[in-house]
């Protein structure tokens, strides 16, 4: 049986959303497989040259130096450009800047976020709560985008969808094709949160149409 549990994560550390506590439930679970967000064209950069790193990867590399575990990085290779992330930056300055309820509940939902993910780490990033704040803050931006008006930051928004679309839909194909080609009993994947409930919805979409049934576990 395929078991794959799905944690939600930050990629950088905040309170007791930290590599610590992110190592110690990976102990717990004690898997045999880790599927990373990072895409594989990085792999390298993060375990081998460490000319980068993050939450998570600092939490794997405690964990494998007592552990034996294959690390499968599955995110896509298509990486947007800086240029996109600039204006990505600047969409959420204009509607944090907003006068209107959409600037107020965005900078309310944010500072929750950062408050809870703060006080509760891995808890509060895997449940229902921060599902909806972060719907919450995705309506403020998708709604404060109309009073803006800024056709250049609207395209921004909408292939930023379609990104994040795109990449959830390979992550959930490349592991699919992994547990197709291998066995193994238990398995991790580290995901950021704010794509959990899109997630959690293409798995159950997923397992519908694949021979392959992973049994997905979204509490731990």
């Amino acid at each position: 049986m395929f078991n794959v549990y799905l944690i939600s994560t930050r990629h950088e550390s905040l309170g007791k959303c930290n590599s610590d506590e992110l190592c110690h439930i990976i102990e717990q679970i004690n898997p045999n497989v880790i599927f990373e967000e990072i895409p594989p064209s990085n792999f390298d950069e993060y375990y081998k040259h460490k000319s980068r790193q993050n939450l998570e990867s600092n939490a794997i590399k405690r964990y494998i130096l007592n552990n034996k575990i294959k690390q499968i990085p599955v995110d896509s290779n298509n990486i947007p450009s800086d240029e996109f992330f600039k204006s990505l930056e600047k969409l959420h300055k204009k509607v944090e800047g907003l006068i209107d309820y959409n600037g107020f509940n965005y900078r309310k939902l944010t500072d929750r976020n950062q408050l809870k993910t703060d006080q509760f780490g891995f808890k509060y990033l895997n449940s229902i709560e921060c599902i909806n704040t972060n719907k919450g803050i995705y309506e403020s931006i998708e709604n404060g985008l109309q009073t803006i008006k800024d056709e250049a930051l609207i395209q921004t928004f909408n292939l930023w969808k379609e990104i994040n679309s795109s990449r959830e839909n390979i992550m959930l194909q490349n592991i699919y094709k992994y547990s197709e080609a291998h066995s193994y009993d238990r398995a991790i994947f580290l995901l950021g949160a704010a794509h959990r409930e899109s997630f959690i919805e293409k798995t159950k979409e997923n397992n519908l149409k694949c021979d392959i049934k992973i049994n997905w576990i979204f509490e731990f």
